[in-house]
């Protein structure tokens, strides 16, 4: 079992559910009910969506990985392609930090800390069996 993997499986399980549930509540409930199309509503609900679908399917496939369920040629480019869209998501988050009032940016700030850790323990994993 691979303790890095289990790691960045934990926290992206952990970033699936305050998605779910946070995410819901204070980001997605407030942009359906702003003044805009009908259509640009469910652009928004199909964008969250699918990041929910993101979340739970990389948490799966880190937690499956963790495992050695798959063999480690597939894990190896799953692991990395999971690793560098967590390390995205954390350069954007920083990004939008940076851009953020001052009451709304720490919490971002964490956020994108947690993606970069995520980035960082799932890229681990790879890079190490390298050598």
């Amino acid at each position: 079992m691979e303790i890095s993997l289990m790691a960045a499986a934990a926290l992206s399980a952990v970033v699936c559910g305050y998605h779910l549930v946070q995410g819901q509540r204070m980001l997605l409930a407030p942009l359906l009910k702003a003044n805009v199309s009908e259509q640009s509503k469910q652009i928004l609900r199909c964008m969250f969506h699918c990041q929910s679908v993101f979340f739970l399917t990389s948490t799966v496939i880190f937690l499956v990985c963790s495992l050695n369920v798959i063999p480690e040629m597939y894990a190896y480019s799953l692991i990395l392609f999971l690793g560098l869209n967590y390390g995205i998501f954390s350069i954007w988050q920083f990004y939008v930090a940076s851009l953020s009032p001052p009451n709304s940016s720490p919490m971002l700030s964490i956020q994108a800390l947690v993606f970069l850790l995520i980035s960082l323990l799932a890229l681990l994993e790879p890079l190490l069996s390298l050598s």
